[in-house]
């Protein structure tokens, strides 16, 4: 492993989101428009084709609204609204290059309210549903790295242009053993992300699955919600 690796930068700004699903949501959408972006960008199109077969992934907080306009002066990818819930994916870079602004942001630590466990039968929304791993406890800012993983391998499914289209709409669930083993085992699965193992969770771990875009009620028995 190269002791430079390239990284893609997820930004979020410290109170602007209070839930781990939409904040997952939104960076997963961010790092899809991301890849396409400055895949196409003659400034970032070779460091964007190096970080592809090791796609890695660092999620930081701006803790201040300076901070946080400094990194919207970036070149950048941004799902939601710069001026509430959004998120920023910053194209990848040596992580010795990512400079004096993001060495000054602090790594994503901050507790987010947990996902539900099951969908909202009334959501009928074309969405990917991101399942977290109950057997893989993970922080706030891993988690969030791990679902735009995810979010990045549906994207290149070339049969979810209509997903990519619509900025990549998403729920994310936490649902326990039974359930994940339902959304490991369901025909709609387009992702499953096994983490490399450097931090946090053990190399091979299945962290996160993403089932294709349905509405919820099409979801597996198990992963909508009763009544």
């Amino acid at each position: 492993m190269t002791r430079d690796p390239l990284r893609m930068y997820l930004v979020l700004r410290r109170g602007a989101i209070a839930g781990l699903a939409r904040a997952g949501e939104l960076a997963g959408a961010a790092a899809v428009d991301c890849v396409r972006a400055f895949a196409a960008d003659p400034a970032f199109a070779d460091a964007v084709a190096a970080w592809r077969p090791r796609p890695g992934k660092v999620c930081l907080r701006a803790r201040t609204a300076g901070q946080w306009r400094q990194v919207l002066d970036e070149p950048h990818a941004l799902a939601g609204d710069a001026e509430g819930e959004g998120a920023v994916a910053l194209p990848p870079r040596p992580r010795s290059q990512r400079g004096p602004l993001l060495e000054r942001l602090q790594a994503m630590s901050t507790a987010l309210e947990p996902p539900p466990a099951a969908a909202d039968p009334a959501d009928d929304r074309d969405a990917v549903t991101y399942l977290l791993n109950p057997g893989a406890p993970m922080s706030s800012g891993k988690s969030i790295a791990q679902i735009a993983h995810a979010a990045v391998m549906a994207g290149d499914d070339g049969a979810l242009g209509a997903w990519v289209a619509a900025s990549c709409p998403a729920r994310v669930l936490a649902p326990g053993p039974a359930g994940f083993a339902v959304g490991v085992r369901a025909g709609l699965r387009v992702a499953c992300v096994q983490d490399a193992g450097l931090t946090e969770v053990a190399p091979g771990t299945m962290t996160v699955v993403a089932l294709g875009p349905s509405p919820a009620r099409d979801l597996p028995a198990g992963l909508v919600a009763s009544g």
